[in-house]
């Protein structure tokens, strides 16, 4: 499998006030937060299980559109720790060759696999 580099090494940008945890503003009072970036290299079944098991619940329509992608692998990554993206992977895995995927469809686990080589240029 190849990985997919997804964020640059750890830095730590500017401290920015009544943003959200994305660094956009909010509407509500928000501690001040520091930007940091993470560097974090995912296989393409690490970033299909993403897509299909994690939490945002993406749709077929979803998986079309590259923003949305990216943006939910960002999401995901952030919520998820590391044994829950090994064990998507491996749920992935299994479906992507035909075996029991675990709850869902094999056809949308290929669907998030197209758009995972679409949008970051990885395939299995």
């Amino acid at each position: 499998m190849m990985p997919a580099t997804l964020f640059s090494p750890l830095a730590v940008g500017s401290v920015q006030e009544s943003a959200d945890v994305f660094g956009c503003p909010s509407r509500e009072p928000e501690p001040a937060r520091v930007e940091v970036q993470v560097r974090a290299a995912l296989t393409f079944f690490d970033l299909v299980g993403l897509l299909t098991y994690g939490v945002s619940n993406m749709t077929y329509a979803e998986l079309l559109d590259d923003y949305l992608v990216r943006e939910t692998v960002q999401i995901e990554v952030l919520i998820a720790d590391l044994n829950t993206v090994e064990c998507y992977s491996y749920r992935a895995c299994r479906a992507y060759q035909d075996t029991d995927g675990v709850g869902v469809p094999r056809e949308f686990v290929l669907a998030a696999g197209a758009a995972v080589t679409r949008v970051f240029g990885v395939s299995a």
